[in-house]
């Protein structure tokens, strides 16, 4: 019988542009109040945010700079991705929102003989052919030699005279630019400008941010149920890691932040050290549990109690509950975070607790666990905004009971204030 062969289907992603997680309206009003014409982003997460870019060729390291994006004050003016030949095909299929797509690269790489063959229309179609061979077309009359040429170019062409100011998060990047714009060209560390725009989020951040707090909510439940006196905890740690990495996510770190238990369960301890040990009856465990997904964060916590919880832990676990509960009613657009600490300051003193051995810890979360806008903010706290995300963690470290430690992640809107995570906050009975 005779078949006939058929084109795989062209992928409904080709050619659509990744959803905008950049606030286009935030990033120039911070850039015109830093007189700033133009900012370049070449660190996993401004560059990211500013194009969408985070292909695994970037994300490797493999070198020390891959790619950038550039996106200027002036709305007259496009901002553009770079990136080398050898991420063209990525952005077939994951292409950034940004206006314009530069490529570099070396003409006798691998990547650029690869694609001229292509280009010349050597070897099997497949569905990304076509609209490779596109966008290789398209990138050839301004394709540079290296990633700072790039960027050079890039200014030249669409700030030809006068002086031109430029925020860069990467230092040794601003100044081999600077070295070929010449002295027109002011450079400036913009990381905290990067951090400042990023406090507010947008609708695609916040769509992120709830798949990464409902998937780290699945992996801390996987977690809770291998918990039981003789376990060890290194098992604990797999099941949370298992789940993360079948969701497409990652932990934080080596594995997640904090899993811990006994009258040591308070502190950051080597983790060969700790997945060693097992479960005894009457320990509280605790799970502080921080992972990533496309570069967002997830940060929750729960404690649980081996064999059936004491009065003490009863008494210490309601306290703590209280405080967050008294924490988050305090959540709102123009209170500051001081306000928050304060109120469950107050109920850890009614219940008879120190609070000096509470962390009470109020932070932004998104692409930084800690994802604070400007250095004085984790000292003395800000004024919240709507569409933040933020934690608020009350975390008692007991000396003769160990931890007891909950917290979400939290979306504050004009009228609301939503938790990302719809886990219980129960006190988890192993």
């Amino acid at each position: 019988m005779n078949t006939v062969a058929q084109q795989p289907p062209t992928p409904a992603y080709v050619g659509q542009p990744t959803a905008r997680l950049l606030h286009t309206e935030r990033a120039r009003q911070v850039m015109r109040d830093r007189g700033l014409a133009l900012l370049c982003a070449s660190t996993d997460e401004n560059l990211c945010y500013l194009s969408g870019h985070a292909s695994d060729s970037t994300l490797c390291h493999f070198f020390d700079r891959w790619a950038a994006a550039v996106f200027p004050a002036s709305p007259d003016i496009g901002g553009a991705l770079i990136v080398p030949d050898y991420d063209l095909a990525y952005q077939v299929t994951r292409p950034t929102w940004l206006p314009e797509t530069l490529s570099y690269g070396w003409e006798y790489s691998s990547a650029g003989v690869l694609l001229d063959a292509i280009n010349k229309g050597l070897g099997i179609e497949t569905d990304l052919r076509a609209p490779l061979r596109a966008l290789f077309q398209r990138t050839r009359a301004s394709a540079s030699a290296d990633l700072v040429s790039a960027i050079a170019a890039y200014i030249g062409r669409n700030f030809p005279k006068g002086e031109v100011k430029v925020g860069f998060d990467d230092l040794r990047i601003a100044a081999e630019v600077r070295a070929k714009v010449g002295d027109r060209l002011t450079t400036v560390d913009a990381l905290f400008d990067f951090r400042r725009i990023r406090a507010v989020k947008t609708d695609a951040e916040i769509d992120l941010l709830r798949k990464a707090a409902r998937i780290n909510e699945a992996a801390v439940a996987a977690a809770s149920k291998v918990v039981k006196e003789g376990a060890l905890c290194a098992d604990m740690v797999r099941a949370y890691r298992g789940v993360l990495a079948d969701r497409g996510a990652k932990p934080l770190g080596e594995r997640g932040m904090l899993f811990v238990s006994g009258p040591d369960g308070a502190f950051v301890l080597d983790h060969d050290y700790v997945e060693q040990k097992r479960f005894k009856g009457g320990e509280s465990v605790v799970l502080d549990a921080i992972s990533q997904f496309r570069l967002y964060h997830a940060d929750m916590a729960r404690t649980a109690v081996i064999g059936g919880e004491t009065k003490r832990h009863r008494e210490v676990y309601a306290a703590v509950a209280e405080a967050l509960a008294a924490a988050e009613a305090q959540i709102k657009p123009g209170v500051h975070t001081s306000a928050m600490t304060k109120a469950a300051a107050t109920v850890l003193q009614k219940h008879g607790l120190d609070p000096r051995l509470t962390s009470l810890l109020v932070h932004p979360i998104g692409l930084q666990v800690f994802d604070w806008g400007t250095p004085e903010d984790e000292h003395t706290g800000w004024v919240v905004q709507a569409n933040q995300v933020l934690n608020f963690e009350v975390f008692y470290r007991d000396p003769t009971t160990g931890g007891m430690h909950l917290e979400d992640s939290l979306l504050v809107t004009d009228t609301a204030v939503e938790s990302l995570s719809t886990f219980s906050r129960d006190l988890i009975e192993a």
